[in-house]
């Protein structure tokens, strides 16, 4: 009897067992992320088409110690692999490994694949040609502690892909994940007893979809188009349709005889138009109720039987996104034990604190993996037995009731910074400042204050420190923030600042657009507070504004190179400059067009100029442009697409401030910074510039304990 290994994700083992043996297979034994069985073709092929739990389905060729690549392809090209499929076919190779001396997948399926391709070249002087996305046979090499299992994959593709989702919405399930979280649920059993099935955030249909396909008796794999074992030399094509045409019965028979009330709801119209899609292409759209709209303003279905909820809500995994989710967990909470008392619900979350929120006690939790995402999957029976009154809202009073002795530290540290900056912050009338950056390095992160709302951006915690332990320190900043300086949770607004490439810094991190307009000295700004990395004002260059402010008067020719949203040249054109404004995002010429125009300044009077600003320096020298003023705050690099190459300030500083200089009228002024720490001033002017550093000059008290940047000042010698 054959011995075949199923593969499945971690967590998935014990129900793949259960679900195996249901299928027929009684030797069925788990291991880590797999179950070995022993079972006959008709069980195998009926494993491939009916297991909703499984990754891949692999029939091993032979076992063999895996000590080096050369021990690896010695005993691949020994295979007979002409048993297995011959020199005119296709064929395509997986590596996997773990803890074992190969460690580079790519690496390992390579030396298999020269391996095959010597093998048949010796044998038949010509080679199989290689096709990664539907050959003919795919060989699949796990490697454990170096001791290696060659299969032929008979799944060919992972059994997850039903071939029924063209589409899918933000962060989707993948389809056995899915199978699992329904399991759990005892939706099989249910549906035995005339249960209902929603799930209130459905996205692209996948929990609803697997449910129904269940109700329908369809096999996952029924309406599959490519298996990995059609071309493979030992495939038995009669039991094959024997088992195709038996699930393609039951299907039907299902479908003429079912009865099943199955409903999924989402708050986004075009995701709801991929999961009726998906559920048409699965061929159970028939069966499944639609609706558009707020969770809580749906009801319970009008049944006498109980019925199941399972969802999978948004995760937040992006901390800044964190207080939102959590209010989602807290209303969804509030609706099953408003309306649903006496059902059953499954909850997926990342986070133990949504489970909190919902304020319903789980009879059960399950562990598992969602991709690279540990979760908990919350099993909630809803009786009011199980109903708990979520935690108090933190208040300026009770705050510090829960913090720790770690969090207690960070509490003395930002009272100690806002009593140090009360009288700066009253005499120049600043509402926009930064409070904290990072002085405790336990709590890595940077707050600002924004008039009455707190922005804080939490430095990326390296991958050596537990996610959990991050989670819970970035709970204690904004517990803190909150009950410190009474700000309640909607105005607090979390972003993980890690490095960006290209065109990273100009892409939009959220959706809730938190614009604010604040002001600074004469002048109003728009600030974005949830959308963007940055929020639109660099607070660190509020004295440069200042300075470029006091040089300006009516008549200054004034140009901002990168100008970002144009803050600077609001400030010199309140005092009468007129201003040239280059920058390569259009997001960031627009906004800096809006804070012209909420100061009642004629944009008409000022360019905006979209350009690389090396190239458009060249431009500007043939043309014989002079500036009275040029203010140049470059980013550290970057290598957007619209660049020709790339930016790195630190290799081409000295010639953007050659090129600069030329524009410089003879009385003129040019202001440069930079925040790159590690940065070395390596131009050197010609003997009609004079050039002294300002940073001390145009570092802010609030930034004296952690300048972000260094400044120069140039001119023209008299």
């Amino acid at each position: 009897m054959p011995q075949i290994i199923v593969t499945c994700p971690p967590g998935f083992e014990y129900l793949l067992v259960d679900e195996l043996k249901s299928l027929g297979a009684d030797s069925a034994n788990e291991g880590l992320t797999q179950v070995i069985v022993e079972a006959d073709w008709p069980e195998i092929y009926r494993i491939c088409l009916w297991s909703r739990l499984a990754n891949r389905v692999l029939f091993p060729i032979t076992e063999f110690d895996c000590a080096n690549e050369d021990q690896l392809y010695e005993q691949c090209v020994n295979v007979p692999w002409d048993i297995h499929f011959s020199v005119d076919q296709t064929f395509a190779v997986d590596f996997v490994s773990r803890r074992s001396f190969i460690k580079h997948q790519q690496f390992g399926a390579l030396k298999i694949k020269d391996a095959i391709v010597d093998y048949f070249r010796e044998a038949y002087s010509d080679r199989p040609s290689v096709e990664t996305d539907t050959p003919d046979v795919r060989i699949h090499c796990r490697v454990n502690k170096n001791r290696a299992s060659l299969c032929i994959d008979l799944s060919g593709k992972g059994l997850h892909q039903r071939g029924y989702r063209e589409k899918a919405g933000e962060a989707p399930l993948k389809e056995n994940l899915a199978a699992a979280l329904l399991y759990r649920a005892d939706w099989p059993n249910k549906l035995q007893q005339s249960a209902w099935f929603f799930d209130p955030m459905c996205g692209s249909g996948t929990l609803v979809i697997e449910a129904a396909m269940m109700a329908l008796d369809k096999a996952p794999g029924l309406q599959r188009t490519y298996w990995g074992f059609t071309g493979w030399k030992r495939h038995q094509a009669d039991l094959w349709e024997s088992e195709h045409s038996l699930a393609q019965q039951r299907y039907q028979q299902a479908k003429d005889s079912t009865q099943v009330e199955l409903y999924g709801n989402d708050l986004d119209q075009q995701v709801l138009e991929i999961a009726r899609n998906n559920a048409s292409i699965a061929g159970v759209s028939e069966y499944i109720a639609w609706s558009c709209g707020s969770f809580e303003r749906s009801e319970r279905p009008e049944s006498d039987f109980s019925g199941v909820i399972v969802t999978n809500p948004p995760y937040g995994e992006r901390l800044e996104q964190r207080a939102r989710v959590s209010r989602i967990y807290q209303a969804l909470g509030q609706w099953l034990k408003a309306k649903f008392v006496g059902d059953s619900a499954l909850v997926l979350s990342t986070d133990k604190e949504h489970g909190h929120a919902l304020g319903i006690r789980a009879t059960k939790i399950y562990r598992l993996m969602n991709g690279p995402i540990q979760c908990e999957l919350l099993k909630l029976e809803l009786q009011p037995e199980n109903f708990v009154e979520p935690r108090g809202k933190v208040t300026a009073e009770n705050y510090q009731e829960t913090l720790s002795t770690h969090a207690q530290a960070l509490n003395n540290r930002i009272k100690k910074n806002l009593a140090s900056l009360k009288s700066f912050l009253k005499q120049q009338q600043v509402s926009c400042y930064r409070l904290y950056d990072a002085e405790i390095p336990e709590y890595a992160a940077a707050i600002d204050i924004y008039d009455n709302s707190v922005h804080i951006q939490e430095y990326a915690p390296p991958k050596t420190v537990d996610a959990s332990k991050a989670r819970r320190r970035l709970r204690d900043i904004e517990t803190v923030v909150s009950g410190l300086l009474d700000v309640p949770a909607e105005r607090i607004f979390v972003k993980t600042r890690t490095r960006q490439k290209g065109e990273q810094q100009y892409t939009r991190q959220s959706t809730q657009q938190a614009v604010h307009i604040v002001s600074e000295n004469q002048a109003k700004f728009e600030v974005n507070l949830s959308d963007y990395l940055d929020t639109g004002l660099f607070l660190d260059h509020r004295k440069a504004r200042q300075m470029l402010a006091a040089w300006s008067r009516p008549g200054t020719q004034l140009l901002n190179l990168f100008c970002y949203t144009g803050t600077a040249s609001v400030q010199a054109a309140l005092a009468g400059a007129t201003t040239t404004n280059v920058d390569l995002s259009n997001t960031y010429l627009k906004w800096a067009e809006r804070n012209f125009e909420l100061n009642k300044l004629d944009t008409r009077k000022h360019v905006f100029e979209r350009d690389d600003c090396m190239a458009w320096l060249d431009k500007a020298i043939t043309a014989g442009m002079t500036f009275d003023l040029i203010f140049i705050d470059p980013p550290t690099f970057s290598n957007s697409k619209r660049l020709d190459g790339h930016f790195d300030i630190q290799e081409q500083h000295s010639v953007l401030l050659e090129k600069a200089c030329r524009l410089l009228s003879p009385s003129g002024k040019l202001l440069f910074s930079n925040n790159f720490k590690k940065f070395k001033m390596m131009f050197k002017p010609d003997e009609s510039f004079s050039m002294r550093e300002t940073t001390r000059e145009t570092t802010s008290r609030d930034f004296v304990r952690k300048p972000l940047h260094r400044s120069w000042l140039i001119e023209p010698k008299n």
